[in-house]
């Protein structure tokens, strides 16, 4: 298993794939900092229900501001990561060695795994840093102990989206081609993102909704006190879903015949 995973942090290094992730999360609050002051300078006032991130204080925010992005960079990276190694025949080298099969597979899930808390770690600094600089630290309302509220906000956010990435590791799995890949993630995301709220229409399946770890992402408000209190759920679906996305992909990975 260490084998395994030195071997993929080479890989990984060597690739202009791992730069174009951490660019983009890393760029992205920047970007959205200055636009914000701009707005600001134009006589517009910052909402956080409606802007989520209005200073420093709520940059911990930034990875419910961007989930969908977060989402899309992470699906596309792993669909490209896990796909190719179908495609050019590399992932009969590392089994042909004796390698498990399981072994290769929760590398590649570690791999992802570690990436995207680099990646959305550099993303909330990023996004406190800058915030801070040009719209100052601010407060944060509603919210007595600020240090257990980002510990808790960070790891829930980080475990939504992680959740996500195990989903796409599957299918990368399972689909074994990067492009097929592609498509089946981008219509997951899409379909639970957006197709789950419908259940929030009923009254009867109102609950389905949030059976998916994108329903809280995308239609939670992590500064409402009663939001924040939906942690320990949140947290338990996401592990729920890590867990059961890991063993259906490892227990058809092991079925499955390489050509």
């Amino acid at each position: 298993m260490l084998n395994l995973l030195t071997a993929e942090r080479i890989k990984l290094a060597r690739s202009k794939k791992l730069i174009l992730v951490l660019a983009i999360l890393s760029l992205l609050p920047i970007i959205q900092a200055v636009n914000s002051k701009m707005v600001v300078n134009y006589g517009t006032e910052l909402i956080q229900a409606k802007d989520t991130v209005i200073n420093g204080a709520t940059g911990i925010l930034m990875m419910e501001k961007n989930g969908l992005t977060v989402l899309l960079v992470m699906c596309t990276f792993i669909g490209f990561f896990i796909g190719e190694e179908f495609q050019n025949g590399t992932i009969r080298n590392a089994l042909s060695l004796g390698r498990s099969r399981t072994h290769y597979y929760l590398s590649k899930l570690v791999i992802a795994s570690l990436l995207t808390l680099i990646g959305v770690l550099a993303m909330t600094a990023i996004g406190v840093i800058s915030f801070t600089s040009v719209l100052g630290f601010g407060e944060f309302a509603e919210i007595d102990n600020y240090s257990l509220y980002v510990i808790k906000t960070f790891i829930t956010l980080y475990l939504l989206i992680l959740a996500n990435v195990s989903i796409y590791v599957m299918i990368s799995f399972l689909t074994k081609n990067s492009s097929i890949s592609l498509v089946w993630s981008f219509l997951y995301t899409i379909g639970t993102g957006f197709g789950a709220g419908i259940f929030l229409e009923t009254e009867h399946f109102k609950q389905v909704t949030y059976w998916f770890t994108e329903s809280f992402l995308f239609y939670s408000d992590f500064a409402k006190t009663t939001d924040i209190a939906k942690y320990p759920e949140m947290i338990l679906v996401s592990l729920i879903t890590i867990v059961l996305s890991s063993t259906i992909g490892i227990l058809l990975f092991n079925r499955t015949d390489l050509k």
